[in-house]
C-alpha cells in the first residue's frame, strides 16, 4: 500500500511538471496582442488632392457644411478710383473663390500683391431667433482670407485669416493693395439708391416749379420791396455823405477863424 501511494505521488508531481513545462513552452511561443488601428475617417493627402482637384490645381478652401445658395440676388459693384467696372452677379453659387490663379479663382484678382487663392466669399445658413422665441433660419454672406500675404480689408479694417466675417450690405471688401472697391448690394438696395435719387430730384423740380408758378403779384411785390430797398440805402448814403460835408465845412471854418486871430496877435506884437 506504501509503495502504490510512493508511485501516485511520484505520477503527480511527473504530470505537474510536465504540465508546467508546457506551458512555458506556450507563453515563450505566445506574441504580445497588437491593439488592431480603428478606421479612420479624415482625408489622406491623396483622398483630399482628388477632392479639391480644380483644373489641375489643389484647392485651398472646403466648402462648410452649412453652405447653402441664398434666395436674394446679390452683386459685387467693382470700382476702380472713380470709374465703374462691371458688376458680378453672386447668387447663383454658395461660394466663390477670389485669387490671381485664373484656373481656379471665380472672381479673377490680377494685382500683384494678391495672393493666387487670396480668399473665399461663403453664403452660410445660420440660426437666430425669432421675437416670439421660436428659431428661424437664414442665408448670410461670409468672408474668409485663406491665409493671403498682404490680406484682406472690410471697410478699411483687415480681418483675421483663416475666420469667417460677416457681411452686410454697402460693406467695401479689397484685397492686398489693390486700388480696387468691391461694394456688396443686392437688387432691392439699388433700386433704394435709385428712389433716393428720384425723391431728390423730384424735390428740386418742385422748387423750381414753385419758383416758376408764383403769381405776378407777388413778384410785383419783391421787386417794389426790393427798390424801395434800394432808395432807402441812397436815402441813408446821401444823409451820411451831407454830415461828412458839413463836418468838413465846419472844420475849414474854424480853421480859418484861428488862423485870421492869430495874424491879428502877430500885429499886434510889432507895434
Amino acid at each position: 500500500m506504501e509503495r502504490r501511494d510512493k508511485h501516485s505521488h511520484e505520477r503527480t508531481r511527473e504530470e505537474s511538471k510536465i504540465q508546467e513545462y508546457g506551458k512555458n513552452i506556450k507563453n515563450e511561443d505566445e506574441k504580445p496582442e497588437v491593439e488592431k488601428e480603428k478606421p479612420s475617417l479624415a482625408l489622406s493627402g491623396n483622398l483630399a488632392k482628388d477632392t479639391n482637384l480644380i483644373n489641375g490645381v489643389v484647392v485651398k478652401y472646403n466648402e462648410p457644411p452649412e453652405a447653402r445658395k441664398p434666395r436674394r440676388r446679390w452683386r459685387l459693384y467693382c470700382f476702380k478710383g472713380e470709374t465703374e467696372l462691371p458688376f458680378y452677379q453672386i447668387h447663383r453659387q454658395s461660394a466663390y473663390l477670389f485669387g490671381r490663379d485664373r484656373l481656379v479663382a471665380d472672381i479673377p484678382v490680377d494685382h500683384p500683391s494678391c495672393s493666387k487663392q487670396h480668399a473665399a466669399f461663403q453664403y452660410r445658413m445660420i440660426e437666430y431667433k425669432r421675437k416670439d422665441g421660436r428659431t428661424g433660419r437664414t442665408v448670410k454672406p461670409y468672408i474668409i482670407d485663406l491665409g493671403s500675404t498682404n490680406g484682406t480689408f472690410i471697410n478699411n479694417k483687415q480681418i483675421e485669416a483663416q475666420r469667417y466675417f460677416e457681411l452686410r450690405e454697402k460693406d467695401v471688401i479689397k484685397f492686398g493693395f489693390s486700388s480696387r472697391e468691391y461694394i456688396l448690394l443686392h437688387e432691392e438696395s439699388k433700386n433704394d439708391l435709385e428712389d433716393l435719387d428720384a425723391e431728390s430730384f423730384d424735390e428740386s423740380d418742385k422748387e423750381e416749379k414753385t419758383e416758376e408758378a408764383e403769381p405776378v403779384q407777388v413778384k410785383k411785390e419783391k421787386e417794389n420791396s426790393e427798390s424801395d430797398k434800394e432808395e432807402i440805402d441812397l436815402k441813408k448814403f446821401k444823409s451820411k455823405n451831407k454830415h461828412k460835408k458839413k463836418s468838413r465845412s465846419s472844420s475849414s471854418e474854424s480853421a480859418s477863424s484861428q488862423s485870421d486871430d492869430d495874424r491879428e496877435r502877430k500885429r499886434k506884437k510889432r507895434r
